[in-house]
């Protein structure tokens, strides 16, 4: 199991409860929302970078799914072949 550590952190009742609703409505504890939400803020101080990653991964998935048609229809030749071969 991975190690984990405490932080407390002060806010208002207010604060609180209103922390406390949003976790149940989403139907997890405080500390998960928490954890989500520091993933969420993560994911948004890398978007430049994520949404370039995945423009360069749109760009290239035409060229990489005809080399896997290409590769599916050699494959399916030689197999072919060695079944002829097998069958002579």
């Amino acid at each position: 199991m991975a190690a984990t550590a405490r932080l407390v952190v002060q806010m208002t009742p207010t604060e609180k409860r209103r922390l406390t609703a949003q976790a149940k409505r989403l139907g997890v504890s405080t500390s998960e929302f928490v954890r989500r939400r520091v993933a969420e803020d993560d994911l948004a101080e890398n978007r430049d970078e994520i949404e370039a990653l995945l423009a360069t991964l749109a760009d290239a998935a035409p060229r990489i799914l005809a080399s896997l048609d290409r590769s599916i229809a050699e494959a399916e030749a030689a197999i072919d072949e060695v079944r002829e071969r097998r069958s002579s």
